[in-house]
């Protein structure tokens, strides 16, 4: 996958690539998660689907483990579905949405990087489309420039205490300014509906989301099979942060919380901080996604020069192609941030619409397909055999033809009971939260496109007084 001059990262720094993209702007939305469920299942499904997070993650560690072995580890989750589902179609339908849903995870970014924008220049009263094209100007150097995962390790190290930062200021902020007497919370939100239940655990769902990029991170390793340590780090971190900033803001902001955390805040100095700092972060979480995208479209292009160094010859070439392909996405990102300028909405909808199904449904389907090549492999072997020394007899026809529902039965026997009733129920869930949890956020865009504006319009930031005064009148 790469030339020489390139080597993978540790499991710790694979880590802090992980988290820069996982515990990001997700997070952000916990306290108006929390708004809409109320203690009990908003603690619930962040604890819940931890576990469940990691559990997916090992059987795509497990299938890669096996394919290696078999002398082809994965790359991407594309290169798995072919590897284990039989041909290009699979690989095919899987990039789309994979690749799909990371596109939309930029076009989030560059949404939340252009509400930074707004943030930091409050008074300003800067118009959206207008934020989010600065924000992606601003985003070219590293764009053009980054062009393999490992080479951003010690940003993402760093990220994660960005982030950090930025809660502090806003909770630090909301703790001096103190609980206002008219704030309620509640076990279960007085409002809630099986439906609004789907939504916001849509966003729980995707804060878990990493493992589109699982694969990738895998094969960009020294050692791809220590993998599984990398959630020494990230679980306890994730679980702490994310029950953190729901509960702290849920207890000081209540029924009133805002799905967009800094909106929590008044406009103030602490808000325009909160605003720099989190625009830097999300910076460089941006950067993660992009270089797989870029090199994804980049191998369309020209395959065989997405990992041809300034150093080697043509490389000049490949740069420039690079170069070239991220512009490209920045301009689909931008239109695709204005074309849904909600940021909890926006969430909502990829992690209902996508993010369920990649990270928790595939992972099973990709290892069953692994240990049915496998057991075919050895089946394959056997049967050679078997075929020779039977050879002319009436039965050894019926011996190569139960091979293909041998495989299937050995590739089962391997799975236990517990993977069996596991993936069921993550099935259901998710799929569950697929339908009603989009069905409830496309209702939600529609009813603040009628609130606030249609897409690509100027959409100003709002104080958040004023902005509540608005949900009174409509």
């Amino acid at each position: 996958m790469t030339g020489s001059f390139h080597h993978g990262s540790t499991w710790q720094g694979t880590s802090w690539i992980m988290l820069t993209d996982v515990v990001g702007t997700s997070v952000l939305t916990f306290a108006g998660v929390a708004r809409q469920l109320g203690w009990v299942l908003t603690i619930s499904f962040i604890i819940g689907l931890a576990p469940v997070a990691v559990y997916t993650a090992l059987l795509m560690s497990r299938t890669s483990n096996i394919l290696a072995k078999a002398g082809a580890r994965p790359a991407t989750m594309g290169e798995a579905a072919r590897m284990t589902l039989g041909g290009d179609r699979a690989a095919g339908m899987v990039y789309f949405a994979v690749y799909g849903f990371a596109f939309l995870g930029n076009a989030s970014y560059i949404l939340i990087l252009g509400q930074c924008m707004q943030g930091v220049f409050f008074q300003s009263q800067l118009c959206l489309p207008t934020a989010t094209a600065v924000a992606c100007a601003l985003c070219v150097p590293i764009s053009v420039s980054v062009r393999h995962l490992s080479e951003s390790v010690v940003l993402c190290f760093i990220n994660l205490f960005l982030i950090l930062a930025v809660l502090a200021v806003v909770m630090g902020k909301m703790y001096f300014v103190g609980r206002p007497s008219h704030v309620n919370t509640f076990a279960f939100a007085e409002d809630l509906s099986f439906w609004g239940v789907f939504g916001a655990a849509s966003n729980v769902v995707y804060s878990y989301a990493g493992h589109w990029l699982y694969f990738e991170l895998m094969v960009d390793m020294q050692k791809p099979e220590d993998f599984p340590r990398v959630f020494l780090i990230n679980v306890p971190l994730q679980v702490c942060l994310y029950l953190l900033v729901a509960c702290w803001g849920y207890h000081f902001a209540g029924d009133k919380a805002e799905g967009y955390f800094l909106d929590n805040l008044p406009d103030s100095d602490a808000f325009r901080i909160a605003s720099a700092l989190l625009f830097l972060h999300v910076l460089i979480a941006f950067l993660v996604k992009n270089v797989v995208l870029v090199r994804a479209v980049h191998k369309i292009v020209a395959p065989s020069r997405v990992d041809v160094s300034l150093r080697e010859s043509g490389g000049q070439r490949a740069q420039a192609e690079f170069a070239t392909c991220a512009v490209l996405l920045l301009c689909a990102y931008w239109a695709v941030a204005n074309a849904i300028p909600f940021f909890s909405d926006f969430l909502a909808l990829v992690g209902s619409l996508l993010s369920g199904p990649i990270s928790f449904v595939l992972p099973a389907v990709f290892l069953m397909g692994a240990l049915q090549r496998e057991a075919g492999s050895s089946s394959a072997a056997g049967t050679f055999e078997l075929s020779q020394r039977m050879e002319g007899q009436p039965d050894a026809a019926m011996s190569r033809m139960s091979s293909f529902s041998s495989q299937c039965r050995d590739a089962g026997r391997r799975l236990t009971r517990f993977d069996f009733v596991a993936c069921a129920i993550i099935t259901g869930f998710i799929l569950l939260s697929m339908v009603f949890g989009t069905t409830n956020t496309i209702g939600d865009i529609g009813r603040r496109i009628g609130r606030y504006g249609a897409p690509f319009a100027c959409q100003p930031r709002v104080h958040p007084e004023k902005l509540a005064m608005l949900e009174l009148l409509f």
